[in-house]
């Protein structure tokens, strides 16, 4: 087999990856929800490593195609040499292109910069925003403690609650209160409480800051709207093991009934989560959990591209690491 071919397999898998993930993703959902805190570290560690396979689909192509250079003659004979010590085919099996070789270097690596700038940039708006939340509500609250955690209460008819992060804690409206019972309140703050526990805001950060700008690729997209789902269930199990499932699936159909609400006023707040996607279907998750046989197909298929992925990217990346570590630039 060619280098190109070799190539050119790699680029297919990354595509194959980029509009078959959102798919394998949805078919996955029963096994993921099982395991939501294992479902949102493989889902994240999916996306990065998408990434850097766009980056070795990208020396691939360069170790297999030979074009004009762009740059000047001695800059263009040291990348050369570099793409030449790091190609861990044969020599003499690269194929003719009317394109630089630098281009496939340079273009994915500058499309992950832009990524990642862009995503930096709306980490920093969003931290911004937040904090001006927290001035904004936290003063005009007033200091209650509910089933032994301290919680902000703020006047809104709207039963609602959110985290804030640890700088900001759990803020609950008086709508909240007055409409549900103590023990249903106290598994609301419990919710919110393992939001804020296990750094659900980062995580929430980190993910949309990468899918942000990738919101095009069925696999990101994917991406983006499971984790904060698998998010919102991992912190319904650690409310349900304080204080029970009877509490807790209660509170979910009572704030489900101005779901629409909330979730505008999310949207607004930015990174600040509530208690989304109330209702039955986070109930029906809690009392009787989907059978993650159902979901093991789809989690069997996005194992195996990952393998590749995981494989081909290591390849490239560790051929091109050793080579400019033994001094090839030199």
């Amino acid at each position: 087999m060619s280098s190109l071919t070799l190539a050119l397999l790699m680029v297919g898998v990354v595509l194959a990856t980029a509009c078959l993930g959102s798919p394998l993703i949805r078919a996955a959902a029963p096994t993921l929800m099982r395991f939501p805190r294992l479902a949102v570290i493989s889902l994240g560690a999916s996306l990065m490593l998408w990434m850097a396979s766009v980056i070795a689909a990208g020396l691939f192509l360069a170790w297999s195609l030979t074009g004009p250079s762009p740059l000047p003659e001695p800059m263009a004979e040291v990348c050369r040499r570099c793409l030449d010590a790091s190609n861990p085919f044969s020599s003499g099996m690269a194929a003719e292109s009317a394109v630089p070789s630098v281009v496939f270097l340079a273009a994915p690596a500058l499309a992950v910069a832009v990524v990642a700038a862009v995503g930096l940039r709306s980490v920093l708006t969003r931290r911004r925003r937040l904090r001006g939340t927290c001035r904004s509500l936290l003063p005009s609250g007033r200091r209650e403690t509910i089933g032994g955690r301290t919680v902000t209460v703020v006047a809104d008819p709207q039963p609602s609650a959110f985290a804030l992060g640890r700088g900001c804690g759990i803020v609950v409206s008086t709508g909240l209160l007055e409409a549900l019972s103590a023990p249903e309140a106290e598994a609301v703050v419990e919710h919110e409480a393992a939001h804020v526990r296990e750094r659900h805001h980062l995580i929430l950060d980190v993910i949309e800051s990468l899918t942000g700008p990738l919101r095009w690729i069925p696999f990101a997209a994917a991406i983006a709207d499971s984790v904060p789902h698998y998010l919102e269930i991992s912190a319904d199990r650690a409310a349900q093991r304080r204080v029970g499932t009877r509490p807790l699936a209660s509170a979910l159909l009572t704030m489900g009934q101005d779901s629409h609400e909330r979730r505008s006023a999310a949207r607004h707040l930015g990174p600040d989560r509530m208690m989304l996607a109330s209702g039955p279907e986070r109930v029906r998750q809690l009392v009787r959990p989907a059978d993650p046989r159902r979901g093991a197909l789809g989690a069997a298929a996005i194992v195996a591209l990952m393998t590749v992925l995981i494989v081909t990217s290591s390849a490239a990346h560790g051929a091109a690491l050793a080579a400019v570590l033994s001094g090839c630039v030199l």
